[in-house]
């Protein structure tokens, strides 16, 4: 009995053994397990780490590269702007150096131009000087015994030095009211106003007059003085002038114009329709004889009917246009001295035909 106790014990004591080597063996098993799961999760999670860390790594390499680039294009964006710019900069100072060129050229062909033009008018004027003076020496001016009496002429040089924008009626009983003096016009080679030019050939003509036995009135014998063209016209009127020459010459924006003209009140005229005739047959007289001496183109005689000068005359009145400042040619002539003496013979050869001498 005893020893079945005892067997009973040993097999209990084995049992309890047994469970326990089995116990320590799973407690064994599964410390080991964790620690494998510890390590396992460990690895991953360091892979995980090191996947992450080298994807970091690897998004900051293409990050960089991007910037890199972005900077090497950028670099090279502006290398071929700068690259464009110069081309440009070149091509433009190409082109400006061209232009400039092609400018000089053109300027030295005018100047060339100009200066064979200036020569040509040169050797003109000087082949017209000669003509001139042989023309001029053709003439034998008409000279009467000092003292005679001869028909009163008044003469008027056109405008003055400064015009006079105040108005005055345009004819007796007119209601329109016209500018008292104009500017005038003025020589587009010589510079010379057209009141100078009026001046000289007036007062010329005026001498030339009196030697063939005129009596001459002037309304002006000075460029400063404030004498309105009605006011002109009343001297006249008081003098008892036989005929009045009043002394003009034309401008107007083309070169091109040339010659000589007459303007007298027309047959309409509402003011002085009584002096149409007599004035165009004074003008007609003036204009045929001054461009028979001086060559100038004859543009012959025109009525007007609103000049404050004409319309306000009480005897025949004959307004000339000596010539064209405008033109070059015209401009030139009138100037010259040989010219203007044979200006003077041709008006004065006109008023002796008028008055039938």
């Amino acid at each position: 009995m005893k020893e079945l106790e005892n067997g009973k014990k040993k097999l209990l004591i084995t049992g309890m053994i047994l469970i326990i080597i089995a116990v320590c063996t799973a407690g064994i098993f599964a410390y080991g397990s964790h620690k494998n799961n510890q390590k396992a999760a460990a690895k991953v999670q360091e892979e995980s780490v090191q996947r992450a860390s080298q994807e970091q790594s690897l998004a900051a390499q293409k990050e960089q590269e991007q910037k890199a680039r972005s900077i090497a294009e950028a670099e090279l964006q502006k290398a071929l702007s700068e690259a464009q710019s110069r081309d440009e900069s070149i091509a433009a100072s190409e082109a400006e150096s061209r232009e400039q060129a092609q400018k000089e050229a053109e300027e030295a062909s005018i100047a060339q131009e100009k200066a064979e033009q200036e020569a040509r008018e040169e050797q003109e004027r000087q082949a017209q000087g000669a003509g001139l003076a042989e023309r001029l020496a053709g003439y034998e001016t008409v000279s009467r015994p000092a003292g005679s009496t001869g028909d009163i002429i008044c003469i008027d040089p056109g405008h003055q030095s400064r015009g006079n924008n105040g108005k005055e009626p345009e004819g007796p009983g007119s209601q329109t009211m016209k500018t008292k003096v104009a500017g005038g016009t003025g020589g587009v080679v010589s510079g010379v106003p057209e009141y100078q030019l009026t001046l000289t050939i007036g007062m010329m003509l005026m001498t030339e007059l009196q030697n063939r036995g005129y009596t001459v009135v002037m309304t002006r014998e000075s460029n400063d003085v404030d004498i309105s063209n009605k006011e002109r016209a009343d001297i006249a009127t008081a003098a008892g002038a036989a005929a009045t020459i009043r002394i003009h010459a034309d401008g107007v924006d083309s070169a091109s114009a040339s010659g000589a003209s007459v303007l007298v009140p027309g047959s309409s005229n509402p003011y002085i329709p009584e002096l149409a005739g007599s004035s165009s047959q004074l003008g007609s007289c003036i204009i045929n004889s001054y461009c028979a001496a001086t060559g100038m183109k004859n543009r012959g005689v025109v009525g007007s009917d609103n000049m404050t000068g004409i319309n306000w005359s009480t005897n025949p009145v004959a307004l000339l246009e000596l010539g064209f400042m405008t033109n070059p040619t015209d401009d030139a002539n009138m100037q010259d001295d040989t010219y203007q003496q044979l200006m003077v013979h041709g008006i004065a050869d006109g008023i002796d035909a008028y008055f039938g001498r």
